[in-house]
């Protein structure tokens, strides 16, 4: 019965990542007038929740090269979504900030959220400690078991 429980978990998991996958290459418009990919508005949150970020925390961020983030930052900029600064405290830097655009892309993206992601929020409110910790080194195994394939 367990050998059974945990490929039905398997299972279910990578059609999850499935899922999840094939929705990353479909653009949205969040309230725009531009296609906005799920890479693109990730990054986009992050520099709407932190203000004053440079490039290369943006990078350390979601653990990919400077680079990466600067192609993306690039595409982010022709459609009118960030914008980059200098730095005043340190000339050698760029900062990044959203535009009025990218602000509103920002808040549709959290709306989205807030309205598709509920049930799972209750979901996990309601479990205990223990079962929360569970979850949480499954998670932590499942990163570490992606981070391999990369």
């Amino acid at each position: 019965m367990i050998e059974k429980n945990v490929k039905t978990v398997v299972e279910k998991f990578m059609m999850m990542i499935e899922k999840l996958s094939s929705s990353s290459r479909k653009p949205r418009d969040y309230g725009t007038d531009v296609d906005i990919y799920r890479s693109e508005i990730h990054i986009m949150k992050v520099i709407g929740d932190y203000s004053n970020l440079h490039v290369s925390e943006i990078a350390r961020k979601f653990r990919v090269t400077k680079g990466a983030i600067s192609q993306i930052l690039k595409k982010l900029e022709r459609k009118g979504l960030v914008e980059k600064y200098l730095d005043e405290t340190n000339n050698t830097r760029l900062l990044v900030k959203l535009t009025d655009k990218g602000r509103g892309a920002y808040e549709h993206h959290e709306e989205y959220h807030r309205k598709y992601d509920k049930d799972i929020f209750t979901y996990l409110e309601e479990l205990d400690d223990h079962e929360l910790e569970v979850l949480l080194t499954f998670i932590e195994k499942v990163s570490d078991m992606a981070e391999k394939h990369m």
